[in-house]
């Protein structure tokens, strides 16, 4: 059995941060992984340190001889920073995705021989024939944890649904009960949450805690229609800074539909020597554009933004 204090070690050996602790709730999750095998979901904030639950949970399951975690999840391109934590932990992680299939066959290989502790994806991969019987079943009865992240991607009631998040049900039914199974979202509600436990069976255990964020400020403005968010917008231009970001090709590609991708990797660029400290109104064209401003404003953040703030021009349908 894994103990508390030693999971927060690598913890602390992940963050750089030598007072780091454990956030209420981190833990638990841990533990429930790690010691007992279980399945959960955990919902929880942005910032709350999700990420921390499965990269250290697939470090003390490595160390105790198990196979390799593999990490499902539709924005590879916002996990490169948390691959740097995974990294300080001392795992060896890899990503099979659209813009590296040179590297796919070494991938593979290293796979089958352990050299690999975490394999990250997209859902997508999972609807290749080819991904699934020369890289998965090689590997399946290995798998020691699965992770589902963005996990409100499995519900139909999800803002973000994506049908091949439906395949990963497929696998969860199909893996045996030892294997430990983790879903992470921060956007999910009773019903969403109630529908992923229908999908993935009676023994998910639910952890939830407040999705609230002190930092996060909002504010409504209604109006009468496009016209006058313009004419508002207009107005205050000149007092707000600008941090250019720019379309890059497969952004182009994807005719703004995510379910033209097969891969999301690289998507977005944002020009670091523009970004300024303070906050950024980020301007998008409809309403429902969740996972653009979503994607973007991450980069932002970690291109060092201050708090950004998202602002529809147009609602989707018809006014």
């Amino acid at each position: 059995m894994v103990d508390r204090a030693h999971a927060e070690d690598l913890l602390r050996r992940a963050t750089g941060d030598a007072g780091m602790s454990f956030r209420a709730g981190q833990w638990e999750a841990i533990d429930q992984l790690v010691n007992r095998h279980g399945r959960m979901l955990v919902v929880q904030r942005t910032g709350w340190g999700k990420s921390m639950v499965y990269f250290v949970s697939t470090r003390l399951l490595r160390d105790a001889g198990s196979g390799p975690a593999v990490i499902v999840s539709p924005l590879l391109a916002l996990m490169r920073n948390q691959i740097e934590a995974a990294e300080r932990l001392g795992l060896r992680p890899a990503t099979i995705n659209s813009s590296n299939r040179e590297e796919w066959g070494r991938i593979a290989q290293s796979l089958r021989a352990d050299e690999i502790d975490l394999l990250l994806i997209s859902p997508e991969r999972l609807a290749n024939d080819g991904f699934v019987e020369d890289v998965l079943l090689p590997i399946a009865g290995r798998i020691a944890l699965l992770v589902v992240d963005e996990a409100h991607c499995i519900s139909d009631w999800g803002h973000d649904f994506r049908p091949d998040y439906r395949r990963i049900v497929g696998v969860i039914r199909q893996i045996p009960d030892n294997v430990a199974v983790l879903a992470t979202t921060a956007t999910a509600n009773r019903r969403v949450v109630d529908d992923i436990r229908a999908q993935l069976g009676a023994r998910l255990l639910i952890q939830r805690g407040p999705l609230v964020r002190d930092t996060l400020k909002l504010q409504v403005l209604r109006m009468p229609g496009a016209a006058s968010r313009l004419a508002w917008l207009a107005d205050r231009m000149d007092e707000l800074p600008i941090s250019k970001t720019r379309e890059t090709q497969p952004q182009k590609d994807m005719e703004n539909s995510v379910h033209q991708c097969r891969n999301l990797d690289g998507t977005f660029a944002v020009d670091r020597a523009s970004v300024l400290a303070g906050p950024v109104l980020l301007i998008d064209d409809v309403v429902d554009s969740g996972w653009t401003l979503s994607v973007a404003a991450s980069l932002l953040r970690e291109a060092g933004s201050g708090p950004v703030f998202p602002f529809a021009l147009a609602s989707a349908s018809p006014e």
